[in-house]
Parts: structure tokens; sequence; C-alpha cells
């Protein structure tokens, strides 16, 4: 029986460089609505492939603790949300600790 998550996640949005590692010249500016430990979820305007990996970047600074300016994920799914939008969960590559969370800001309404 699934009991929910295991790793804490904070929810909010954030801007982020969105960059596919097969391919530097894709790049798209995106919002991230949570993210934990191990992972994020994100959105996008397009399609990414299962399995590829991408690497997020803060656009502020102040989305990631200066010691995580940005992060290397493999992208476990991607959904169409609305005909526009997909969501995608993203696993990061390497690991990070609890000092390393990053800061959202809170979502607002």
């Amino acid at each position: 029986m699934l009991e929910g998550r295991k790793h804490r996640r904070i929810a909010g949005r954030a801007l982020v460089h969105l960059c596919g590692m097969h391919d530097p010249r894709v790049v798209e500016l995106t919002t991230v609505e949570n993210v934990s430990l191990y992972g994020a979820r994100v959105n996008s305007m397009r399609y990414w492939e299962p399995g590829c990996q991408v690497e997020v970047k803060s656009t502020s600074g102040e989305f990631l603790r200066p010691v995580v300016p940005r992060a290397r994920a493999r992208v476990v799914y991607c959904q169409a949300v609305d005909g526009i939008l997909f969501a995608m969960g993203l696993d990061f590559l390497s690991k990070t600790t609890e000092s390393d969370v990053w800061s959202m800001p809170p979502r607002r309404s």
C-alpha cells in the first residue's frame, strides 16, 4: 500500500532555466512547482523525453541556496497538462543534504 512521499517537498513557484544536456542550445525559462532533496516537479512548454538529462539553473540566486546554484537531473516523466503545458518529474543526479535544500518563495494564490 502506498503511504505517500518519503521525503518532504517544499511547495512554491520559482523561475529557473532548464537546459538540455544533450544539446546546450535547448534552453527554456520555466517554473518549478515543488522540490525535495531528491527531485522536483517542473513545468515546461515542450516535451522532454523520459530518461534524458537536464540542468536546472537558478535565475535569481534566491531560488537555490548559494551552495547549489544549479542541479543536474534525469527526467522521470513528462505529461501533458492542458494542451500547451507539460509537467515533468525530475530526479536529481547528485543528491543534496538537508542544509542544501532549495529555498523557494511561498506560492501565491
